[in-house]
């Protein structure tokens, strides 16, 4: 079975992968990581069933448009979100904040802007499959710390999913 991949169409103004952040580094240098809105970043993981502590993708006034490759997903967009669905056959729909979505492969979903407020969070259930940097999966650009080697998300880039057990 092949990977669910996320291919970065657009990558959006700062997208990157956040939890609950990386603390007690300051002696090190490195400052504290982690979600800007703690609230919309939990409800996006609790919306799909994630450990909360899970990472999500953060974004700031406009999202990423990503498109799926390779299985079916479930989603949530936390967060005062303008988005839209854009499925494979052509049909698009106005995405709902605090709503799941089932994403089938090729489909693609496109984070248009945030509304009255910065940050915005996507979850996927199962999660991203990402690996822990000083006991966090949150990015830190001033610090070039965490997955994709501490750099936010730009065109063509690959973004892997936790295959989950949605059957079609």
């Amino acid at each position: 079975m092949s990977s669910n991949i996320f291919k970065v169409i657009r990558a959006g103004i700062n997208s990157t992968f956040q939890d609950k952040g990386r603390s007690n580094l300051y002696h090190l240098g490195i400052p504290f990581s982690g979600a800007m809105d703690n609230r919309n970043y939990l409800l996006a993981n609790k919306l799909v069933q994630n450990d909360l502590n899970n990472p999500v993708i953060e974004f700031a006034y406009q999202g990423p448009l990503l498109k799926l490759k390779n299985g079916i997903v479930n989603f949530a967009i936390t967060g005062d979100i303008l988005f839209k669905i854009i499925r494979k056959n052509s049909t698009i729909e106005d995405g709902e904040s605090y709503k799941n979505y089932i994403l089938e492969d090729e489909d693609q979903i496109d984070i248009i802007s945030t509304k009255n407020s910065v940050y915005g969070y996507l979850s996927v259930e199962g999660g991203f499959k990402l690996k822990k940097i000083w006991n966090s999966f949150s990015i830190n650009t001033k610090a070039n710390i965490g997955p994709n080697k501490g750099k936010k998300y730009s065109l063509g880039d690959k973004i892997f999913i936790i295959n989950s057990n949605i059957n079609k």
